[in-house]
């Protein structure tokens, strides 16, 4: 027991000895902020001082100009009465009887001078009002006023740097972001003190680690991270993993997982790049016009599935049906009508425009004419329904295009009124963004949405003829296209689609073609398609899966 006797004595002093060393820096950090604020008191103090000396400067000078004006005034008053009882006393003289002949010859010789000085002060312009007002205004602008309270309640931080880890949390600055093995992605740690306020000062990058666990298909464990010291009490971790798959990813501070984590990503492979100039013409084409199963009328959305199956709207026979990748019909669910589905094949719409399919496999799909968004699950049996007619939050009238980001967040393009709204994972309202126009941010019809791996989204603006770029909470960042038919300009754009490199896939319906541009929106090469409407790519195959006018669906 004496061994432990020792190191808890040991323990005791090393106590006293930070307790010592508290009190030392208390008192040193005192001195810093009594120096920091008089610093800032004797600055005051100077402009209050330089206000005060020109506020003295100002009085002196209105004052001196006053006192001027009044001393010329009363001068006017002493010449008035002067001039008046000079002229009162010589007639007075030319009234007595006992002037003589000289006496009333002198008063003639001054007349003139007399009605030369009464002229004069009769048409003098005294200036009778003031020439200053008596106000010396002191201004300082709201504006001014609320920065300076800001930075003053902003001033100086106290932090023990001591960092908590169940306070600190992560903020994944593009939460839509699609991961692709070996390219970088990142998110911020932003630390909270054991006092429970949020950091300003960096210096604990050391005290961070990074662990990683996951599903990879090969488990290499090629993975690189990296942690930055911010300087503000935030710290950016950068990293790459090396194989697809799926993760967690666990951050420690001190050793403790830290609050918001693990992290879970999803890890994508990238195929090769394919060659658009190469394509001539079709792979395949199935589907022809009628009712039966594997015939359309007027197909105007088309999706896929994990498996490479391909789901599409047969708008006009009011029914969702489905192939396989080789176009081999699999099965269908809906039935003209407006009521919700009690089960397989019982689903009901009115014309659906748009298909996507979510993470879980659920179907979500826009039904045109009953202005609303249906999900069902991957049976067709029906899960939720969003939306109503009208215009006000969470309504539609015509909604078209509709598709998914990575949190299986829903976009919908909410077409006669012209904006795009985006729901939940289970159908609440989350935002909304566009109004009439032909501005930025303006639609006219828009039709065809897709999100990029940025989780940007690109939307096809039908009848301004053109597509718009916007971020992940509907910020504006291009737009490119104009009515045309030469390159890059487009005849009621409709469908749109992205690739594995963010290539942007365009249905250019009127112009019987897809024009597909690089993420910039700047025109690669064209595929020539009759009436396209819409379009999907299959992640797998990169194959190009397009419906139109024509009843058929192509893949290319």
């Amino acid at each position: 027991m004496k061994p432990k006797e020792k190191g808890l004595k040991e323990g005791i002093n090393k106590c006293k000895e930070v307790i010592k060393e508290l009190e030392i820096n208390s008192t040193i950090t005192q001195t810093q902020i009594h120096e920091f604020f008089n610093k800032i008191r004797n600055k005051l103090e100077e402009k209050e001082q330089e206000l005060l000396n020109k506020l003295d400067e100002i009085e002196k000078y209105k004052k001196k100009e006053l006192e001027l004006q009044r001393d010329e005034l009363k001068f006017g008053i002493e010449s008035i009465i002067g001039s008046c009882q000079m002229i009162q006393h010589s007639l007075s003289l030319s009234n007595n009887t006992h002037n003589n002949k000289n006496d009333n010859l002198k008063l003639l010789s001054m007349k003139n001078l007399y009605q030369s000085r009464l002229d004069y002060l009769s048409n003098n312009n005294w200036k009778i009002e003031p020439c200053h007002n008596p106000f010396i205004d002191f201004f300082s602008s709201k504006k001014e006023e609320e920065s300076i309270y800001s930075n003053i309640s902003n001033i100086g931080i106290i932090d023990s740097n001591d960092i908590s880890p169940d306070k600190c949390f992560s903020r994944n600055q593009n939460q839509n972001q699609k991961i692709y093995r070996n390219e970088e992605f990142k998110f911020e740690i932003i630390s909270y003190s054991k006092e429970g306020n949020e950091m300003k000062i960096g210096g604990n990058t050391s005290k961070f680690e990074i662990e990683i666990e996951g599903t990879s298909k090969s488990n290499n464990g090629n993975n690189k991270w990296k942690i930055k010291d911010l300087n503000n009490g935030r710290y950016e971790v950068k990293m790459k993993l090396s194989d697809e798959g799926k993760y967690l990813i666990f951050v420690l501070c001190n050793k403790i997982n830290i609050n918001s984590f693990p992290l879970e990503i999803e890890v994508f492979s990238k195929l090769k790049q394919r060659n658009y100039n190469q394509i001539i013409g079709p792979k395949l084409t199935f589907g022809s016009k009628g009712e039966k199963n594997g015939q359309f009328k007027y197909p105007n959305g088309i999706t896929t599935d994990s498996n490479g199956n391909i789901y599409v709207c047969d708008a006009h026979n009011h029914r969702i049906q489905i192939f396989d990748s080789k176009g081999k019909f699999i099965s269908t669910f809906g039935l003209e009508g407006n009521g919700n589905g009690n089960g397989l094949f019982k689903s009901s719409f009115g014309c659906p425009s748009g298909i996507t399919i979510n993470s879980k496999g659920n179907i979500i799909v826009s039904d045109l004419h009953n202005y609303r968004i249906q999900m069902f699950d991957c049976e067709g049996n029906d899960i939720s329904t969003i939306g109503s007619f009208g215009n006000g939050n969470g309504q539609f009238y015509y909604p078209e295009g509709v598709c998914v980001d990575l949190n299986d967040n829903i976009y919908v393009c909410d077409s006669i009124v012209n904006r795009i709204q985006i729901f939940g994972s289970k159908g609440h309202l989350l935002s909304k963004f566009g109004s009439n126009g032909i501005g930025n941010g303006e639609f006219d019809s828009p039709k065809g949405i897709t999100i990029n791996s940025m989780g940007n989204i690109i939307v096809s603006d039908t009848h301004n003829h053109r597509i718009q770029i916007f971020d992940s909470k509907g910020n504006f960042i291009l737009t490119f296209g104009s009515k045309g038919n030469r390159n890059g300009q487009f005849g009621f754009p409709e469908g749109v689609c992205v690739d594995l490199n963010d290539n942007i896939l365009v249905c250019d319906h009127e112009n019987n073609r897809i024009q597909i541009f690089n993420p910039n929106g700047k025109y690669i090469t064209q595929i020539k398609v009759n009436l396209p409407r819409n379009i999907a790519i299959d992640p797998e195959t990169q194959n190009i899966i397009i419906c139109g006018k024509d009843d058929k669906v192509s893949i290319y």
